[in-house]
This record gives structure tokens, C-alpha cells and sequence, in this order.
């Protein structure tokens, strides 16, 4: 489980089909949970998952996940130009602080 495998024991399952099903997508998730951490990936895709846009939207070929953008536009863009053997994730990136403390 590629995509989801830092996520809490109790989550991966009910995330185990991405692998399958959306290989590229899961590959590109487990990157970001490198990139900007397993917690802030795992609020995203929460969010996105309960309809919140702008958290996380996936799309692979034919099979979609996540709350498009509130553009229609982005989310039309997405639904037309992703093809079979292309993938898109977008997540709302980690908010950096502005160096106080």
C-alpha cells in the first residue's frame, strides 16, 4: 500500500484500493507524505475526502477522488485532459510561517 502505508492502521484499509486502482496517484501521495509529512497529508485528504475543496482532489484516468477546486474551470480542466495512463494530485501545500516565534 504504497500510497497509504504511514497512514493510521485503523485508515489504510479503507484506502488499500488506491494502490490498485490508482497506482500513479498513490505513488505521488506517498511522495508528499515524504515531502511535507504523514499528518499534514493525512488532514488534507481527510478534508478533501468530506467535501472540503481545496485540500485534495486526485484524479487517475477515469477514477477521481477528493473535492475539485472551487473553479469550476480546474475542475472541469481535470475531467477533460487527464487520460488513461495520466494522473493528477493536487493538496493544499504545508503553510510556512513567517519566521517569528
Amino acid at each position: 500500500m504504497e500510497g497509504v502505508e504511514s497512514m493510521d492502521k485503523k485508515e489504510a484499509p479503507a484506502f488499500s484500493w488506491m494502490t490498485a486502482a490508482m497506482p500513479r496517484v498513490a505513488a505521488q501521495v506517498a511522495e508528499k507524505r515524504k515531502q511535507w509529512g504523514n499528518a499534514h497529508v493525512t488532514d488534507c485528504v481527510k478534508r478533501g475526502l468530506r467535501g472540503e475543496a481545496g485540500y485534495f482532489f486526485a484524479r487517475e484516468g477515469a477514477v477521481a477522488v477528493g473535492t475539485p477546486w472551487d473553479q469550476p474551470e480546474m475542475a472541469n480542466f481535470a475531467a477533460q485532459h487527464i487520460k488513461s495512463g495520466q494522473s493528477i494530485v493536487v493538496m493544499k501545500m504545508p503553510e510556512v510561517g513567517n519566521g517569528s516565534a
